[in-house]
């Protein structure tokens, strides 16, 4: 088992140099940070975005969140607003230039995944996306439980 997760452990970091979004400067998609595109993901793909599911989804504390989307706003990529059913909650929506964004990014992270996945045997990519899928739900499952974190002032 050890071997095993070594292996597994090494494949995962390729994964993310030839996949990911963040460049080995720090920097993602045209000049934002990795945060910053997960934020952007998360609002988009919920028809209700808090700082708090930033927060989770870009693995920072909601400060960090604030933060994060203090800086999306400057870029003009997003804004916030007060819930309309509790004042006290902020939700965060992407404008129409930060959806077209989103959706270019995420057009060339596809377009690229498509290349590779056209060479592969049709059972394989099947087996492959099933075997993520469950990797992820066990990670995400114990991660969560860890990510107990208390907020920063």
């Amino acid at each position: 088992m050890d071997e095993q997760a070594r292996q597994l452990a090494g494949m995962v970091e390729n994964i993310m140099y030839f996949f990911g979004t963040q460049s080995q400067d720090g920097e993602c998609c045209e000049n934002i940070s990795h945060g910053e595109f997960r934020a952007l993901h998360t609002a988009l793909h919920q028809s209700t975005c808090t700082m708090q599911d930033i927060a989770k989804k870009a693995v920072v504390t909601k400060s960090g969140a604030t933060r994060i989307v203090h800086r999306l706003e400057e870029k003009g990529l997003a804004h916030r607003e007060e819930d309309q059913k509790d004042g006290r909650v902020c939700c965060v929506t992407l404008t129409e230039a930060g959806v077209a964004f989103l959706n270019r990014i995420e057009d060339q992270l596809t377009n690229k995944m498509q290349t590779i996945l056209v060479d592969m045997d049709p059972a394989m990519r099947e087996i492959l996306i099933i075997s993520l899928g469950a990797f992820l739900q066990i990670a995400q499952g114990q991660m969560s439980g860890r990510d107990k974190r208390p907020e920063a002032d």
